[in-house]
């Protein structure tokens, strides 16, 4: 099979007919009385809005779908002619699936079939959605990237000299995230001000939520023991800025905790009169000195805040911040711009499971074993949109399209069948246990590495219920589920081997087999019993969401883990085959 080719052949995509139109031939003395469109033991009439109108047509909306090898449509007649009676007849029109599909021709932008019988012609139109649509995809549709303006000198600084406001920062390697530049705002340069407030009331008038700003950052450096937190630009602003902002959520970010830590730990260490109980304090109260309380002074006790540090041991902060960021553009923006932060941050393992769950509960993850969103289509389709909605949220710098390669939707649906497990209890957290296989995977790699072997079920068994359609069954909800968890537990391993860089073939290897090794037995085991158990599917989605959520690498301990696999992580950038 090829890897650009959908992992359901393209003849097993079910028939969608958005409408039929039956003509008659200008020289036929016939009049079509009314039809009957007869899929499996389903009959649907069609009749004529007017007796004016010479066509018959229908339209169907939604799409009806033709998932029966053979559709028939009966079209009922009346004739009339001079000196005899007018009499009845019925023409039957064989609606072959696969026919229609092979060959229908462009017409109008769209797709259509043609067939004629006895003087009568009947077009079938067939409506362009052929694909289920991802969850993400409507979500990222209305906004494709989380817009946040960020106001701080030592921001500009960094960036690219003199910052235009209205310049789009979009990274290469990261193109959810759009970031304005609107340099600080001195003491006595009111322009800036002017500058900043214009750009915010016309973003926040522009009707569409891709272009309105969702959050601002205002960033204060903190200031030595003497110095001075607030311009009197920034002190203006804040004081304005519930008129400037509206509803837009502003979080004051106070940067380089790390130097004010260093510099109170020195102090600490000279004068020999601080305990570690006492040294905390001393860091809590010289923060407020400094920063908290002259910032409520201006500003008032309801002013966001955080404290961070770019560097390494203090990501914990930079989680802090993007999710107050979160939390608050949920609350006062909409949910579509906090879904879209989510996606775009790489920061907080946490935040990507909760951006899974949350998509999935809005369409598929619902009544998998009665869906109506499904009726119609393959299992390879409604386990595709599933995969692309889980793949989108994670937003992993993935050029190659590794993850969304059929190749690696085989090695997810390998072994999601098998149903004879070892009883192995869990004796330790799905970190510490997924970083133990991790280790244990690379350790016999010596350089030059060699490849890593995930063993594939044979392609023929996958594919040919890959290809059924799908059905309201205990077996399709045990594959549906399974997928789900499976494909969210090998997401959190990929974010705890790939923090920067591309994704590569090796790398989600790895992912898959340590998940083999740590987790995915007690998951198929656990599905499996509930299926069983269960006389319905309706609490199918809390079981999923437990068993995510007991499966799950906790975001204060990703610092940790990733440390403990350092040492093994050299060259797994270099790519390999599958």
């Amino acid at each position: 099979m090829s890897e650009n080719t959908h992992i359901v052949a393209a003849s097993s995509v079910p028939l969608h007919i958005s409408s039929i139109v039956i003509r008659l031939d200008d020289a036929s003395k016939k009049k079509v009385e009314f039809a009957e469109l007869e899929l499996g033991s389903q009959r649907q009439q069609i009749h004529r809005d007017s007796d004016k109108d010479k066509d018959l047509e229908a339209k169907f909306d939604p799409a009806i779908a033709v998932t029966t090898e053979r559709a028939s449509l009966s079209v009922h007649c009346q004739h009339h002619a001079m000196g005899v009676l007018p009499w009845k007849s019925i023409v039957k029109f064989s609606l072959d699936r696969q026919q229609i599909l092979s060959n229908a021709a462009g017409q109008d932008g769209g797709q259509e079939y043609r067939t004629t019988q006895r003087k009568i012609t009947v077009v079938v139109k067939i409506s362009n959605i052929r694909q289920l649509r991802s969850t993400s995809s409507d979500i990222l549709e209305i906004c494709p990237r989380f817009r946040l303006l960020v106001i701080g000198k030592q921001v500009s600084a960094h960036t690219r000299g003199e910052a235009d406001i209205n310049t789009e920062f979009i990274a290469p390697e990261n193109g959810r995230f759009v970031l304005h530049d609107s340099q600080g705002l001195e003491a006595g340069d009111t322009s800036r001000l002017a500058i900043a407030t214009e750009f915010i009331d016309r973003r926040r008038k522009m009707p569409a939520l891709a272009d309105k700003i969702h959050a601002v950052w205002l960033c204060l450096s903190i200031p030595h023991a003497e110095g001075r937190l607030l311009e009197s630009g920034v002190k203006e602003f804040l004081r304005s800025r519930k008129e400037i902002l509206g509803n837009i959520p502003i979080i004051v970010v106070f940067t380089k905790h790390d130097v004010l830590v260093d510099a109170l730990e020195l102090k600490a260490m000279e004068s020999e009169e601080y305990d570690e109980t006492s040294l905390e304090e001393l860091k809590r109260d010289t923060l407020n000195n400094l920063c908290i309380q002259p910032l409520k002074d201006v500003a008032g006790s309801d002013i966001l805040h955080a404290t961070v540090s770019m560097k390494g041991e203090y990501e914990g902060t930079v989680r802090q911040l993007i999710d107050l960021t979160t939390t608050n553009v949920e609350k006062f923006v909409a949910s579509e711009a906090a879904l879209a932060m989510m996606i775009a941050q790489r920061v907080d393992i946490g935040l990507k499971v909760k951006a899974s769950i949350a998509i999935g509960k809005k369409r598929y993850w619902r009544g998998l074993a009665s869906s109506l969103d499904f009726a119609g289509f393959t299992m390879g389709d409604c386990l595709s949109v599933i995969h692309k909605d889980i793949i989108a949220v994670w937003n992993f710098n993935d050029p190659h399209c590794h993850l969304t390669s059929v190749k690696f939707q085989e090695l997810i649906l390998n072994d999601l069948d098998k149903d004879k497990f070892p009883d192995a209890a869990r004796a330790f957290k799905f970190g510490i246990s997924v970083v133990g296989a991790i280790i244990a995977i690379l350790t016999p790699l010596a350089p030059p590495l060699l490849p890593i072997v995930v063993p594939i079920v044979a392609g023929v068994v996958v594919t040919k219920w890959a290809c059924d359609i799908y059905q309201q069954t205990t077996i399709t909800l045990r594959r549906m589920m399974t997928y789900i968890v499976d494909l969210t537990c090998i997401m959190q391993i990929l974010f705890l081997l790939a923090p920067t860089g591309a994704i590569s073939r090796k790398v989600i290897k790895i992912a898959i087999k340590a998940y083999d090794e740590a987790g995915k037995s007690g998951v198929h085991s656990a599905i499996q019993s509930h299926v069983r158990l269960t006389r319905s599917g309706d609490d199918a989605l809390d079981e999923i969401v437990r068993l995510i959520e007991s499966h799950s690498i906790k975001a204060e301990e990703v610092q940790d883990l990733r440390t403990k696999i350092g040492p093994h992580m050299v060259g797994l950038q270099l790519d390999e085959e599958w």
